[in-house]
């Protein structure tokens, strides 16, 4: 049987074993029972926030079959969580490679150890499962009426009333600009100001009056070619009708490849115009 070695050092034990000494010993087990060492792998550094190019290395050989069997001293040097654990536990199985952990007396060559290997993968995973949706509940009961997912981007407006007016003086900035500057995504800048101009607080007008103080948006590279709004229309529509012969979604990027411009253009001016709202 072809097996692959792993094994991780911790850059703080300074004292302790060196994945080489760590890797020797797995050597010597695996050929001790008549097998192949066909790869050696070895990460060192914090965990689990460390670098793990040895893992990935491991993992494909894996995904690719190139090894029969894997080789570590303990678990814990396998897997950053439980839930990454049982990941890696049910894509051994997938492919049909053994798990060996000498420490933890692991061996899926046995076909008891096996059995008992696949028992732990199902209930840590169903753990696993009941855990994160315990998790959820209470984060919604913490936040009622919240969505679930994610919790949404807080944003200072009066940081983004600020720069967007060009208020004391300042430049007012791009969309671009100004999301980079508060550290979110154009689409939420652009959410955020819809926000605020429905609530009447956006002043349209001072904006104006600070570009043009200061000769327009300042733009670098080539100048973008302008949107022909009928052409843009005439061309969603046909998008609309392809996609209901289809019953799929209408599809942005054809129409800004029918007009030859790029999608994130298009898709800003659709919204402008009314056709599609934001996601």
């Amino acid at each position: 049987m072809r097996v692959a070695l792993y094994a991780r050092t911790s850059a703080a034990d300074r004292d302790g074993e060196t994945g080489e000494q760590i890797l020797a010993g797995l050597a010597s087990h695996a050929t001790g029972r008549g097998w192949e060492v066909a790869m050696e792998c070895a990460d060192q550094g914090p965990f689990p926030e460390g670098r793990r190019a040895g893992l990935r290395r491991l993992v494909a050989a894996v995904r690719a079959k190139a090894v029969q069997g894997v080789v570590v001293r303990s678990l814990s040097h396998l897997a950053r969580s439980l839930r990454h654990l049982t990941d890696l536990g049910y894509l051994f199985d997938a492919q049909g490679v053994a798990l060996i952990a000498t420490e933890d007396l692991i061996d899926t060559t046995d076909p008891g150890g096996a059995i008992r290997w696949r028992d732990w993968l199902e209930i840590s995973g169903r753990l696993d499962r009941e855990l994160r949706a315990e998790a959820a509940k209470l984060a919604r009961l913490r936040t009622p009426g919240e969505r679930w997912g994610r919790p949404a981007v807080v944003i200072n407006p009066f940081e983004l009333l600020t720069w967007w007016e060009g208020r004391g003086g300042r430049r007012p900035l791009s969309l671009r600009e100004l999301a980079r500057r508060l550290s979110v995504s154009e689409a939420t800048a652009r959410k955020r100001l819809r926000v605020l101009r429905a609530g009447g607080q956006v002043d349209d007008a001072a904006r104006a009056r600070a570009l043009a103080a200061r000769g327009g948006i300042r733009r670098g590279g080539r100048p973008a070619n302008p949107i022909d709004d009928d052409a843009l229309t005439e061309a969603w529509k046909l998008q609309l009708q392809a996609a209901r012969r289809r019953g799929a979604a209408p599809s942005i990027s054809a129409v800004a490849h029918n007009l030859n411009m790029g999608r994130s253009r298009v898709r800003a001016r659709l919204l402008e115009l009314g056709f599609i709202e934001e996601d």
